[in-house]
């Protein structure tokens, strides 16, 4: 019965549907997850860095789930760089991920982006792949949180 099932079923490429097809892929991907690892404890914070007018000069997106933080992304404009606010992003990150009890953050950047930024930080790269896009490589980076709790 379940060959026959298997020669049914096809592989569709969403178009009209993709955002639904998505919360079911993740709905799906998270029951699994949670059966094998336990709660996933996610959060997800935003920060950002505001000229004093209100518009946003750049900011850092950070996931956390179970004991791990990710930096999904890091950017300033023009106007808002080698002003300290990185640096200042990335500590308040690693404040946030440290008090809900992570211990390690990880990242990946280009190396037309900031490979030194983070090393200066004390990131340790970890890995990474050449050829994409072209002439450039993407870096792979952790960092162990001390004074983390749990």
């Amino acid at each position: 019965m379940k060959r026959k099932r298997a020669a049914a079923a096809r592989i569709v490429a969403e178009k009209t549907r993709a955002s639904a097809a998505s919360r079911v892929l993740w709905a799906g991907l998270i029951r699994f997850n949670r059966k094998q690892a336990g709660p996933l404890r996610y959060t997800r914070n935003v920060l950002t860095v505001r000229d004093g007018k209100g518009p946003v000069l750049g900011g850092l997106i950070l996931q956390s789930y179970w004991k791990e933080s990710y930096v999904e992304l890091l950017w300033l404009s023009e106007k808002a760089r080698r002003l300290g606010f990185g640096s200042r992003l990335i500590k308040e990150a690693e404040r946030r991920a440290r008090r809900r009890g992570s211990i390690l953050m990880h990242l990946n950047t280009y190396s037309f982006q900031a490979p030194g930024f983070y090393e200066k930080l004390g990131f340790k790269r970890f890995g990474g792949m050449a050829g994409s896009p072209r002439g450039a490589s993407r870096h792979f980076y952790l960092k162990q949180l001390s004074g983390s709790r749990g």
